[in-house]
């Protein structure tokens, strides 16, 4: 595949695509009014959760800057307990239709969620790996991937027109959750590393440029026979490719999970390497 320069150098866009706190008294919308112009869209609901004595008040703030979050964190002052409980934490890459869909098909066939133990599933054009509310039950960490609408990230506000992005978010539930990645305040959460973040939450490998010798590296994890032919090894890669892929894209998470002995077999690779893959 051959793609045009300016079309892969286009650089991720980092930020907290949602971010809800709860807040230890009453609030009002017109204290959070200035807050408007630098998120998309922002809910005040004063209300009390049952065994929740502390929290009276939750704040939802959609793609908020930087400056909203500290303009916020200003706004409430240290008299009053602000506990960041759920936050989505983004990463978008805008890019042309072509481009964008080899990087979502090169970005599942090689990523793996750690400590994650569910499968990624699609629904409505979203790839979610984890366990969301609607479900049944929400996990206190989901992957949540598509590549089909335009960025909001840091308040954005795109034409209906817009070119669309590759979208990864991390969607964080609970406080064990968000202190896990360091998350425990709002201040946290204004200086948070989006990078170094991005950079360390996800593992990537690379398959075998062969398919034969990835049904060989595949016998030898699961006890095949080492001597069969190399047609052989081709049916039992493809077999395995096939049995782990979701409407045509392979998902190297799925695969890795109902066969983890070949995760010390493939070679790692990285977001950059993501890039390079594509440009094939």
């Amino acid at each position: 595949m051959t793609i045009e320069n300016n079309a892969v150098s286009r650089s991720p866009v980092y930020g907290a695509d949602r971010v809800t706190i709860w807040l230890d008294r009453p609030a009002s919308d017109a204290e959070f009014e200035e807050l408007r112009e630098h998120c998309t869209c922002l809910t005040v609901t004063n209300d009390q959760p049952k065994f929740q004595a502390n929290r009276k008040c939750k704040l939802e703030l959609f793609q908020p800057t930087r400056k909203c979050l500290r303009m916020a964190k200003e706004i409430l002052r240290a008299e009053t307990n602000a506990d960041p409980t759920y936050v989505e934490l983004a990463r978008d890459v805008t890019l042309p239709n072509r481009v964008r869909m080899a990087l979502l098909t090169a970005f599942l066939g090689s990523v793996k969620v750690p400590s994650q133990r569910s499968l990624f599933v699609q629904c409505e054009g979203t790839f979610y790996c984890g366990q969301r509310a609607e479900s049944g039950g929400r996990d206190g960490s989901v992957l949540a991937v598509y590549a089909d609408k335009a960025s909001k990230i840091n308040n954005a506000r795109p034409d209906a027109d817009a070119m669309e992005c590759f979208h990864v978010e991390l969607r964080l539930s609970g406080k064990d959750a968000l202190r896990k990645h360091g998350i425990r305040t709002l201040e946290d959460l204004i200086v948070f590393s989006h990078k170094q973040f991005w950079g360390r939450s996800l593992k990537f490998y690379a398959l075998p440029p062969s398919k034969t010798e990835l049904g060989r590296l595949l016998a030898a994890c699961c006890g095949g026979r080492a001597d069969a032919s190399d047609t052989a090894y081709l049916k039992r890669a493809n077999r395995w490719i096939d049995k782990h892929s979701i409407d045509g894209r392979f998902i190297m998470h799925n695969a890795l999970k109902a066969t983890p002995e070949l995760e010390r077999h493939l070679a790692k690779t990285d977001w950059n390497g993501l890039m390079k893959r594509i440009k094939k």
